[in-house]
């Protein structure tokens, strides 16, 4: 059976996705793993990798055309198998799945399936049961839903039962009209072939609530209205951007969903500065990637979390299956995450794995992470599977600051820059030395006081005393 290419999904939010460019032609031979095309989001270029080895047929997005996440834009065909356009694509049916026999299940859904799954088929609105698993011992895999996604929408199936799911629109889109009571099928999609947008779900509830005078101008009208009412004159108005919106989506959802407090700390970082400084002095010696202040503090970070792991975690809760409970899932990987400023917007590449590399390596990491991201070549694993974020504004001369949390993961941890300051020791001599503020925000659906604060300490005495970092 053809294995479909989908429009990747590379963000929590995203809706749409931009074929930048083909690099395999209609028919050319592929090997799984092989880049086939480049994809454009809003913030970014990202590539994609074939699924598969075999023909890549059945190309249907050309270079600049939007496509709705989880569309199929090409197939693979494997050698036996033939091809002809329009040709229907099959998709096992409800009998065919049931014969197969149900996957082992797991206590909590009574099916396996890795939590990303779980919420994907719960977005796509997909019956787990008929969707065949490929990971170990048949668990149900992300690539499972969106194959199973993709299949439906090649067959034209649709979602699912009932009229919500006969009508086009992303998912993102169907949870906001859930979560507001939309009808779908009473809003006008503004996407590609009429799909329905979060932003045509948003305009409708805005609709619902009031109507705008009929005085009033609208924001995208070219007239700049004058000061009225003590009211200062409008200047310009600023369409977001789609990053822009982005943002404003996440950190909204964060701070909606998630019960936030911050706890912070002023940290010595004298020592933690001397190592730095004498990393630099054996790269500047060897002509390798410098160790930054953000390589120790992702070190320092990656340290604690293997100390308490209730932080390298995440809240669970699919109202979509609301029986199966909430629940808070740890982490077997430590993934920082580093907020990054580039021209287009802020972006949190991942250095994975960062518990398990020296300070050269996480150096390494982030030399290659922050040049691709500035020029747009960084892939869909650069920007996943984060399980704690750093965000340093320290070089930009801030002192403090707190962060909102990047979801869905249950911390994250603002630092302001090391400056020299009068400190008072125990033994009340004054000392001058170089002090940064950190503050930890925290999920209290996943952490509570005592534990954030005992975390930050743990990271605290991680730099304070950076030599437990080279154990």
């Amino acid at each position: 059976m053809p294995i479909a290419v989908i429009m990747p999904k590379f963000e929590m939010s995203q809706e749409t996705g931009k074929v930048a460019r083909w690099l395999k032609d209609e028919g050319a031979h592929v090997e799984k793993g092989e880049v086939i095309l480049e994809v454009e989001t809003d913030k970014l270029s990202m590539e994609v990798e074939a699924k598969a080895g075999g023909r890549l047929v059945g190309i249907s997005a050309a270079a600049g055309e939007v496509v709705p996440i989880g569309q199929p834009i090409a197939y693979i065909i494997v050698p036996g198998e033939s091809w002809s356009p329009g040709a229907p694509v099959g998709q096992p049916t409800p009998e065919a799945a049931a014969s197969a026999g149900p996957a082992p299940a797991d206590a909590a859904t009574g099916l396996r399936a890795s939590p990303l799954a779980e919420r994907m088929a719960a977005e796509h609105g997909l019956d787990l049961r008929l969707v065949p698993g490929t990971g170990p011992s048949g668990r149900i895999t992300r690539e499972d839903v969106e194959a199973q996604f993709a299949l439906q929408v090649a067959a034209g199936s649709g979602q699912g039962a009932g009229q919500a799911h006969s009508v086009r629109a992303v998912p993102a889109a169907r949870r906001l009209a859930r979560e507001s009571g939309i009808d779908l099928a009473a809003i006008t999609g503004t996407g590609p072939d009429g799909r329905i947008q979060s932003a045509d779900v948003a305009l409708a509830v805005r609709a619902s609530v009031t109507q705008p005078a009929s005085h009033e101008v609208p924001l995208a009208a070219p007239v700049v209205a004058p000061a009225t009412g003590g009211r200062p004159a409008v200047r310009r108005v600023v369409p977001l951007t789609s990053i822009r919106r982005t943002i404003a989506e996440r950190m909204t959802q964060s701070v909606r969903e998630a019960p936030q407090f911050t706890v912070s700390v002023d940290v010595d970082m004298g020592r933690a500065m001397a190592m730095v400084q004498d990393f630099r002095i054996g790269t500047e010696a060897q002509q390798g990637p410098k160790v930054t202040v953000t390589a120790l503090l992702v070190k320092a970070c990656a340290w604690a979390l293997t100390q308490f792991p209730g932080a390298n975690a995440m809240f669970q809760f699919d109202p979509a299956a609301p029986a199966t409970g909430p629940s808070i899932i740890e982490w077997d990987e430590v993934n920082v995450g580093v907020a990054t400023a580039i021209d287009q917007g802020l972006i949190v590449p991942v250095v994975h794995g960062a518990d398990r590399l020296g300070m050269k390596g996480i150096a390494t990491r982030l030399a290659d992470l922050t040049a691709r991201a500035r020029e747009g070549r960084l892939k869909l694993d650069d920007l996943q599977g984060g399980t704690f974020t750093i965000s340093n504004l320290g070089m930009f001369g801030i002192d403090r600051f707190t962060a909102i949390i990047n979801p869905p993961q249950a911390a994250i941890l603002a630092v302001g820059r090391v400056a020299k300051r009068a400190v008072i020791r125990e033994d009340d001599r004054v000392a001058v030395c170089q002090m940064a503020s950190f503050a930890l925000t925290a999920d209290h659906r996943v952490l509570d006081g005592a534990g954030a604060a005992q975390f930050l300490a743990t990271i605290q005495r991680a730099l304070e005393y950076p030599g437990l970092l080279l154990g």
